[in-house]
């Protein structure tokens, strides 16, 4: 069972280096296709506006350098579903049987990719598994806990080369038909939550990077109007705030207080880690 933890990833220096450290043991490839410019598809005008890129090449290319489980694959992609499908075709060079979608602020603790695994092995039928996550937010010490995220994330896909048809066995293409699904073959499985989660830090970043997020995404032209003013900047003086996402609001129920201990223990020293509210 081989199975390739793959990043489509641009200016992502908050956290990449962090989720590649948590998932290194527990995967037989790391794929990092690395953007050098930010996705245009959605918005023609992102790449006037964010010229800048940060450590996100050198923080790749450090770990990668002369480790045969790393396959980096820089260019300029105009979709997500076009990042992605680069990383399957490495995966398909590879021989892997698993593509394992990680975002660069996604980070597992170890013992919930041991059950994973377990997962997966006791389950060859399926085709793509699903794993909840715990939203952090504006911070390591809040967030949205899994029971208060409607979203049922799709995570890891079997990547079927072909299919019987009358008993006949015909090539079959793997790929990516929207951002985060494909179209494998094989039913769709929930991994238990009380088994394995994942921490998602897309919402704990500064408010630079969290414009850009938001210029460069493929769902901005439905995000609630004002929302980064009125629910993202706005929340550290209102806490108790509800119904915080920026598509369906109710899909991330409020955001509490929490111990961090929980987190992967990569995440210690990470800058934030201190911070109440992270600027």
């Amino acid at each position: 069972m081989k199975i390739a933890a793959c990043y489509s990833v641009y200016n992502e220096e908050e956290y990449l280096e962090y989720s590649i450290r948590s998932l290194y043991d527990a995967v037989d490839r790391i794929v990092v296709c690395l953007g050098l410019a930010p996705w245009s598809a959605y918005n023609p005008d992102v790449r006037a506006t964010f010229t800048e890129r940060d450590r996100t090449e050198q923080i790749v290319d450090a770990p990668a350098k002369g480790d045969p489980k790393f396959i980096v694959r820089k260019g300029v992609w105009d979709s997500e579903v076009a990042q992605r499908n680069a990383a399957m075709a490495c995966c398909l060079e590879a021989g892997m049987e698993y593509y394992f979608l990680v975002d660069g602020d996604e980070l597992y603790r170890r013992d919930h990719l041991t059950a994973i695994r377990e997962e997966i092995e006791a389950h060859p039928e399926v085709g793509t598994f699903h794993v909840k996550c715990d939203v952090l937010w504006r911070s390591f010490r809040y967030r949205v806990p899994y029971t208060g995220v409607k979203w049922t994330p799709w995570r890891i896909f079997r990547i079927a080369r072909s299919r019987r048809v009358l008993g006949l066995p015909l090539p079959y293409r793997c790929r990516f038909t929207g951002p985060n699904r494909t179209n494998s073959l094989g039913p769709r499985y929930l991994i238990p939550p009380q088994k394995a989660t994942f921490y998602h830090f897309g919402f704990a970043r500064t408010a630079q990077r969290m414009r850009l997020r938001l210029a460069a995404s493929e769902q901005q032209r439905h995000f609630v109007e004002r929302w980064f003013e009125d629910v993202w900047l706005r929340w550290p003086e209102q806490r108790s705030m509800k119904h915080l996402a920026q598509l369906d609001p109710s899909s991330l129920s409020e955001a509490v207080a929490v111990d961090p201990s929980d987190l992967p223990e990569v995440l210690r020293s990470h800058p934030y880690w201190n911070l109440e509210i992270i600027p």
